[in-house]
């Protein structure tokens, strides 16, 4: 059966290699403000997944992409006027507008990521998507398509996890079945509705998959299912593409590892950070022969 859509502090540095081991849960547990989109562990910030890896993992292609969305920008007939009034005007004013395009775009696309990602997890839960704003109808309609033919089976969406041992937080997009992966058993699936899908969030998956506990709505503490695979569900207009990210448990080993490495160096920035300090004073002939 078709899916119907229906249009309308500091932290601890974890040391990597080292192993999971079960914590008893304390009365505050993990919690999560939606303003400041920040996790706290046990009453402590504790660092997102996402942040982890931002930080942690070098992107040479937003290097290139920032300069290009404005060059595109510029040289799109239809902001010839708009470019006409910001050379006339202030040159500082011009600048700080042009440098802000990057940003725009990128919050955009945020946007309509997370409204497809909210329609998605309506569709995880109740099989069927309502009041979907018309431009997002292609998106959520092909992902419906993806999740029967795949014949995916949702064991649990959106849910917030932590691990207390390597101290981060994060949520998970779905843990879910299907007969055509992993011989049925429990899977990850993350959601992408980006330009493309990259390697890193193999990191991604891995963290959520060896996070030691998930929350319930009502902040209970719950043991996580053993994840076999994991796979990312690249959602586009033109429907919904899988792409196998761990293969079996021991490849999900493998990118954790990668996934702490990257904590550590997002989680000693500002060690590094701290190095360099005051030049050093040119020594003085008196202070040589005095030496």
């Amino acid at each position: 059966m078709s899916t119907p859509v229906i249009s309308g502090t500091d932290t601890p540095v974890a040391t990597p290699g080292t192993a999971r081991r079960a914590t008893k849960a304390p009365e505050n547990g993990l919690t999560f403000t939606h303003n400041g989109h920040r996790y706290k562990l046990d009453g402590l910030p504790v660092t997102g997944v996402t942040t982890i890896i931002g930080g942690g993992i070098p992107k040479p292609a937003l290097v290139r992409w920032a300069p290009r969305v404005v060059a595109e920008w510029v040289t799109d007939p239809d902001n010839r006027a708009r470019l006409d009034e910001l050379l006339a005007g202030d040159p500082e004013a011009a600048i700080r507008e042009l440098k802000e395009l990057p940003t725009k775009v990128r919050d955009e696309a945020g946007v309509r990521g997370t409204a497809v990602h909210d329609h998605a997890e309506v569709l995880h839960n109740t099989g069927e998507a309502v009041d979907v704003p018309e431009e997002l109808v292609p998106y959520v309609e092909g992902y419906a398509e993806f999740l029967d033919k795949w014949q995916i089976t949702t064991l649990l969406t959106e849910r917030p996890v932590a691990n207390r041992k390597d101290w981060y937080a994060g949520k998970f997009d779905l843990f879910c079945t299907s007969p055509f992966l992993a011989n049925g058993k429990p899977v990850q699936i993350d959601l992408k509705t980006s330009k493309g899908v990259y390697g890193e969030t193999a990191l991604q998956t891995a963290a959520y998959s060896k996070a030691e506990f998930y929350i319930d709505e009502d902040g209970n503490e719950h043991p996580l299912p053993a994840i076999a695979a994991t796979y990312v569900a690249h959602v586009t207009p033109d429907g919904t593409a899988l792409y196998e990210l761990a293969r079996n448990p021991e490849e999900i080993e493998q990118h954790y590892q990668m996934f702490l490495a990257a904590a550590y160096t997002q989680k000693t920035a500002k060690l590094r950070d701290a190095i360099i300090t005051e030049p050093l004073s040119i020594p003085t002939i008196e202070g040589t022969q005095a030496a």
